[in-house]
């Protein structure tokens, strides 16, 4: 009963931020819109956290979130506005690439899979800014998409935000869930020795494909929202550069802690678009070395350094 009532707490502790985020976020010097983008991302975080407990390190998840952007712009551009229909099968479509990706990639560990999921993401952002230019816009993006509406209420402002927050929430509860079940056991216990896993009968390839795809829903739903946040499609969304931010956001935040890459996303989104103003053109070289030092210093991320705080005041208060 403990750990259910702490669990609720929890949950509803997120949801209070996540919810009044809006009201609190402005005081800190960010500004409207960028909380919505710093939800989505953080989305996007959550769900590749999913992958990287199992020890899979992927550089090409932005192909999914980019397919699922690409599909969402099309359906808004030319079928209907109503967000319903075009997430549906933005995420479905980047689903079944993600089944048949994974089921092609996953035959491989280490640097061989991580290698091959950044070929796929940039094979597919080849094929959206060339092959299929005329379908896509090549290289402007995907761009005249009409103002999406949810039961004929335009999708603006503080409307995207809260659906977007609502997604965000549902998200964390279901992660969690996933990742205290057996079924998430069975994940962590991929990044062990799934040669001894294989030997007492465990259908390791099927827990692989599992979190793969499972992974790539979250990046699919991420994917989604950014378009209905702006509508336009940029080509970026399917470079290898939005996987590796997404990257360096779990590092900085933490492996593993579901929370942890949430705060990378947010902490690498603020100083981009507001500590940036101070920093100018050198932002990216002080971004280098805190991700320098939290990798030396700090492998646990935020959440690890948080973590060492309280151990330190617990036993200084203890003393």
């Amino acid at each position: 009963m403990g750990i259910i009532n702490r669990g609720t707490i929890h949950l509803t502790v997120f949801a209070l931020i996540v919810l009044t985020f809006p009201f609190w976020f402005e005081y800190t010097g960010g500004y409207a819109g960028l909380d919505t983008k710093i939800i989505i991302w953080a989305i996007f975080a959550l769900g590749f956290d999913l992958l990287l407990i199992t020890g899979y390190l992927s550089f090409g998840h932005a192909a999914f979130f980019g397919i699922s952007a690409y599909a969402t712009g099309l359906m808004l551009l030319h079928y209907s506005s109503n967000i319903i229909e075009a997430m549906i099968v933005g995420v479905v479509v980047s689903t079944i690439a993600a089944v048949i990706i994974g089921f092609l990639t996953l035959r491989r560990t280490g640097i061989y899979f991580s290698v091959l999921t950044l070929a796929f993401g940039e094979m597919f952002h080849t094929a959206a800014v060339s092959i299929f230019s005329g379908l896509t816009g090549g290289e402007n993006g995907l761009t005249g998409l009409p103002t999406p509406t949810l039961f004929g209420e335009k999708m603006q402002g503080s409307n995207v935000f809260y659906l977007c927050a609502i997604f965000l929430i549902i998200g964390f509860y279901l992660a969690r869930r996933i990742t205290r079940s057996p079924f998430g056991l069975m994940l962590k216990s991929l990044k062990s020795n799934q040669t001894r896993l294989e030997y007492i009968g465990i259908n390791v390839q099927f827990y692989k494909n599992s979190a793969f795809v499972l992974s790539s829903i979250y990046a699919a739903v991420a994917g989604s929202l950014m378009v209905i946040y702006e509508p336009y499609v940029a080509t970026e969304f399917l470079e290898w550069k939005t996987s590796g931010t997404l990257v360096i956001m779990s590092v900085m935040g933490g492996v593993g802690t579901l929370f942890g890459p949430m705060i990378g996303a947010a902490f690498m989104l603020y100083f981009e678009n507001v500590a940036s103003v101070f920093l100018e053109e050198q932002w990216l070289l002080a971004l280098g070395i805190m991700f320098m030092a939290i990798v030396v210093y700090l492998p646990g991320g935020f959440v690890d350094g948080y973590k060492r705080m309280m151990r330190h005041w617990v036993k200084k208060n203890q003393a």
